[in-house]
């Protein structure tokens, strides 16, 4: 069996252990059961921004290639379920709206404004990966049609518009697949229940059913859309019991509706993530952003940054969920561009000033699960003697079991992987990252 380890001093470095047949195995077990296999697995990746994208355009070519391979190509991480923005969001260069103000029938609609940094972006990692799962997901309506005139600050999408917003959406989505690019999942709207000073609209769960149900599914449908799946909430895990089952009250929304999106930013709540995995275990579940924010989190360490990514994939996936993306995959120097300068760390930074790349450690640790587990994978069953390790695993369509294990502690943890009546020993550093592959029939 082949694993590799990563933490401050080595980057996903080459071991090799050797399972053998044990007649009973019983302490210091990390065991897992690939024949109880749980949730189907999407994908893992990343968010295409305009900040992102402008600050890839900034780079000279040899770094813009290398970035698009360190996410997208074969020997990167292997990005290939991905988020992007409908309009402006925080991480653009400012508010924009594809139709003029008070265009009403979307006569003026235009993507122009994605063609210049947005479209090239994404692309240009198509190119590296044609098979690229797109979620596209709202900030804002255009200001005409909410009821605070703006695309910032909240405000409600009038009801008197919930046509016209949908129209809006269709023809983004036949205009990027114009451009080649195929949107399969949509959100209702980014944060539903936050009034940012940025790009920002309120709704509640019943005002998100009828414009989703009534409104939204009805154009797709239309437009030979079917397909597109609408996920709903797409806000943080500590509401996301009450908002799910608020909408999926009726049959209508239940049969329109193909899952829930969250973020990260309340903290864990993987209890509830669980809960409604439980509830409704047909329904998509995933996480479409997080990111390490400098208002909160700016004097963190790179493995403190790294770990939590880990931890929450983790505690996520082993919930239920079927993908996780990550938010910007790339920002500039200052943790940018963002138009109310809400500045983050993302997994790789860019000095744009020096045409330099700094891939940081947080890169790697979701690298541990991005380069391994395959679309179409299945959870597995994985149990653990202590809760000094944190584990999940897989078992890909070809039948390579993936088995994750973290140790955020300050000391050496020694175990034992038992697989259908065979042992393998392992010892794991202090804070560092393990992902073990081997096939079912392991050899002896």
């Amino acid at each position: 069996m082949k694993y590799y380890v990563t933490n401050e001093n080595v980057i996903f470095q080459e071991r090799e252990a050797k399972f053998n047949k044990v007649q009973r195995a019983e302490m210091n077990l990390i065991k897992v059961y690939p024949e109880e296999k749980r949730q189907e697995i999407f994908g893992i990746g990343g968010a295409f921004t305009e900040a992102a994208a402008y600050t890839w355009s900034r780079m000279s070519q040899d770094k813009k290639d290398k970035l698009i391979n360190l996410y997208f190509g074969p020997k990167g991480n292997k990005y290939n379920f991905c988020r992007t923005h409908i309009q402006s969001c925080d991480f653009s260069l400012g508010n924009y709206a594809y139709v003029e103000d008070g265009d009403v029938k979307i006569n003026t609609f235009s993507i122009e404004r994605d063609r210049k940094y947005l479209i090239p972006f994404i692309k240009a990692a198509l190119n590296v990966n044609k098979d690229i799962n797109l979620l596209a997901s709202p900030w804002s309506p255009p200001g005409f049609m909410k009821t605070n005139g703006e695309m910032n600050n909240g405000g409600k999408l009038k009801e008197e518009f919930y046509d016209s917003w949908a129209k809006l959406i269709v023809k983004y989505i036949l205009a990027y697949k114009e451009e080649g690019i195929s949107i399969s999942r949509l959100t209702i709207q980014n944060e539903p229940m936050a009034k940012q000073t940025w790009d920002s609209c309120l709704f509640t769960g019943m005002e998100e059913k009828k414009f989703a149900c009534e409104y939204l599914r009805k154009r797709l449908d239309e437009s030979n859309l079917k397909s597109i799946k609408l996920n709903v909430w797409d806000h943080n895990k500590d509401m996301i019991i009450e908002r799910t089952n608020e909408i999926f009250s009726d049959d209508e929304a239940f049969n329109s509706i193909s899952g829930i999106a969250f973020h990260w930013y309340s903290g864990d709540h993987f209890e509830a993530l669980e809960a409604v995995r439980e509830k409704y275990p047909d329904k998509e579940l995933i996480f479409t952003e997080g990111c390490v924010e400098y208002s909160k989190f700016s004097d963190t360490i790179q493995i403190d940054n790294a770990e939590m990514y880990a931890h929450e994939i983790i505690g996520d996936f082993k919930a239920g969920i079927n993908g996780f993306i990550d938010w910007n995959m790339i920002l500039d120097e200052y943790g940018g561009p963002n138009h109310v300068k809400n500045y983050c760390d993302a997994p790789i930074m860019c000095d744009t000033k020096n045409d330099s790349i700094d891939v940081k450690l947080s890169y790697y640790y979701i690298g541990h699960f991005s380069r391994y587990i395959k679309p179409g994978a299945r959870r597995v069953l994985v149990s653990g003697f202590t809760s000094e390790l944190e584990y999940v695993g897989f078992i890909n369509p070809d039948n390579e079991i993936v088995l994750i294990v973290m140790n955020k502690t300050d000391k050496l943890q020694t175990y034992d992987i038992y697989c259908k009546g065979k042992l393998c020993n392992i010892q794991l550093e202090a804070h560092s990252i393990m992902t073990a592959c081997w096939y079912e029939n392991v050899s002896e």
